[in-house]
């Protein structure tokens, strides 16, 4: 604390004020210059320094997608005295958009609305497909100098939290070295995003094949589909991209209907150009967004306030859920009547819109009705050969490429060890994940995560919440620094209470109907994990934090200790102390203003004189005001 201590005591006055007093070289000098006193009989001592002297603090991220590239930039703007790093397990930044290159990879929600509100850019199409988006967090995260303090290539493999210092020891393998190392923070934050183990399933004889077998979530780049026979596992977001992009390219393509789904129109669609098609934009479009901010902020809002405004089709028995499940199922029909038995295997009978998250299918179904294209309605794949795989009837279809798209381990079981005063959070989250608002689990201090367990997933674009997820954490990082704090852990109480209010509530909800979702775990009956609430409401939530919902535990034996020697930081540091009347010329600066009251009010009179007529004009008709 040394450069704290030093940097306030050059601008320390007096004790009456007198800037010309004798001013000793170290705020911790002042008791014995003075005879103050330093400690009582309890050994409570005090801290010879200014509040909010930000102590030093480490903070550990992992991850450096969207959630990791907004911490960096804000962690640099808003900070201060923190040191911090990003441990990002890819050999590049942009997490979930780096790994998910497969055909027809692209955002559920329009372009102009999945963008960081601080850093607008201007968008090819409507949806903007994972290269496209990729570039874009690339871009940003080269632009406000995130690359500098990220680790590419190291992947975090254990956390434990050390009561007594009141840090986290954080095990690092480097993935090129294969060394591990353990480093040392405050305070660790994951930013690892709920996509980000990809689910492998367990198929008889998948080992077997000797085609190509691909992931999506791990395609191969540069796999050419033209000519070739695909079977397409899985109908979830990443399937209906894949088997829309790939009908037209390839001579064969397999899939099944596992289990129903609502695929819906486009979000934002009466913005769209054309209606069903992921139209781009022109270039007149795109120079009137870089050349005029307004009408494009505008346009953003619109389509944001067009999606955000329909959190009422997500309650049951609503005319809205009913109107949805109507339309719905009209145009589903309507686009598969050359295929009425796929229809009727692909249109969920037991569950609303909305259960699962609504995927924008432009394409998609169309492409099931194309002559190349063979279905396998209420079944699933089985069995898989050398050559291709066993169709229902116990037949061999021969194929050149098995594509995955079986979506991500969502069970919120963290990979790797978390823990905390005895308790590993992945024990914790095996069975009844409890959580603090998605940020932050129940008694493991000092750590925060980006949508964890009830969080607000499932509405609207990711990227604008991880901002206020940001924002929370940067004030929580703070108020540990400013108020000497050893740990922050959310009370047990506390996140039981949040949760029965959530479970109670979301049985409201569509939510809670007959589906298969991830937000429940990949299970029919799981529990959901979602939010109680408006996006809105979530929002207005956590931008003022609820300290009292934590177990605090300080440095000092005393709470009050961070208040130190009595003085701010504002008093010595050269900043506006009448900052309360107002600033001059904007100037937050402790200045002795140079006055000419003769000046000044003769040149106020010459430039103020009171026009005779309006004052009469006035006074005989004051609606005039």
């Amino acid at each position: 604390m040394g450069s704290i201590t030093e940097d306030h005591a050059s601008h320390l006055s007096g004790p009456n004020g007198d800037a010309h007093a004798s001013v000793p070289p170290n705020l911790e000098d002042l008791p014995d210059l003075y005879g103050w006193p330093r400690e009582n009989e309890r050994g409570y001592r005090i801290r010879e320094m200014p509040s909010e002297s930000y102590r030093p603090l480490r903070v550990v991220v992992l991850g450096c997608g969207a959630s990791g590239i907004s911490f960096a930039k804000f962690a640099q703007d808003d900070l201060k005295n923190v040191d911090f790093v990003l441990y990002e397990k890819n050999s590049d930044v942009g997490g979930t958009w780096l790994e998910n290159r497969y055909p027809g990879c692209a955002c559920d929600v329009p372009s102009v609305t999945y963008q960081f509100t601080w850093e607008p850019d201007t968008w090819s199409h409507f949806y903007s497909e994972s290269p496209e988006i990729h570039r874009y967090f690339r871009r940003v995260a080269a632009k406000y100098n995130v690359l500098k303090y990220t680790k590419l290539n190291h992947t975090v493999t254990n956390a434990l939290w050390d009561q007594e210092s009141g840090k986290w020891e954080i095990t690092v393998r480097d993935e090129v070295t294969k060394l591990t190392f353990v480093d040392e923070c405050d305070v660790f934050i994951n930013a690892g995003g709920p996509l980000n183990h990809w689910n492998m399933p367990k198929i008889d004889g998948i080992g077997r094949f000797k085609g190509v077998l691909a992931h999506t979530a791990n395609y191969p780049e540069g796999l050419d589909l033209k000519g070739k026979r695909v079977a397409v596992c899985g109908i979830g977001s990443s399937g209906i991209q894949v088997i829309a992009s790939i009908q037209k390219e390839v001579s064969k393509l397999y899939t099944w209907i596992r289990t129903p789904t609502w695929v819906l129109g486009s979000f934002g669609a009466k913005y769209m150009r054309e209606p069903d098609t992921n139209s781009a934009y022109t270039e007149e479009e795109l120079r009137l967004m870089r050349q005029d901010p307004t009408t494009y902020l505008k346009y953003r809002k619109n389509i944001e306030l067009s999606i955000s405004e329909g959190f009422g089709v997500f309650f049951k028995n609503t005319p809205e859920a009913n109107a949805a499940r109507e339309i719905a199922t009209k145009e589903m029909r309507s686009k598969l009547a050359c295929r009425p038995t796929i229809a009727d295997a692909l249109i969920p009978k037991d569950f609303p819109v909305g259960c699962k998250r609504p995927t924008p299918g432009i394409g998609f179904l169309e492409a099931l009705c194309a002559e190349n294209v063979v279905t396998y309605p209420g079944g699933q794949l089985t069995t898989i050969t050398e050559k291709g795989f066993l169709n229902p009837d116990g037949q061999e279809e021969e194929v050149d490429v098995i594509i995955l798209a079986t979506g991500f381990n969502t069970t919120w079981i963290p990979r790797f060890s978390i823990i905390a005063n005895g308790k590993n959070l992945q024990d914790m989250y095996k069975e009844n994940p409890l959580s603090y608002l998605g940020i932050a689990a129940p008694e493991m201090p000092n750590y925060f995560t980006y949508y964890g367990p009830y969080g607000p997933l499932g509405q609207a674009s990711a990227v604008v919440m991880i901002e206020f997820f940001t924002r929370y954490f940067n004030a929580a990082v703070r108020k540990i620094q400013a108020e000497w704090i050893k740990s922050l852990a959310p009370r047990m109480d506390v996140a039981k209470e949040f949760q029965e209010h959530a479970d109670l509530y979301l049985k409201r909800t569509v939510w809670d109907s007959n589906c298969r979702s991830w937000w429940k775990g990949g299970k029919v009956d799981g529990k959901i994990m979602l939010y109680p609430g408006s996006r809105t409401q979530y929002m207005e939530l956590i931008s003022s934090p609820r300290y009292e919902d934590y177990d605090i535990k300080y440095h000092d034996m005393n709470r009050w200790a961070f208040l130190g020697n009595g003085w701010s930081t504002r008093d010595y540091d050269g900043r506006d102390i009448t900052w309360f009347w107002g600033m001059v010329n904007g100037k937050d600066k402790k200045e002795e203003y140079e006055l000419n009251w003769k000046a000044s009010a003769e040149d106020s009179a010459s430039h103020h004189q009171p026009d005779d007529q309006k004052v009469k004009d006035l006074l005989i008709s004051p609606s005039t005001l």
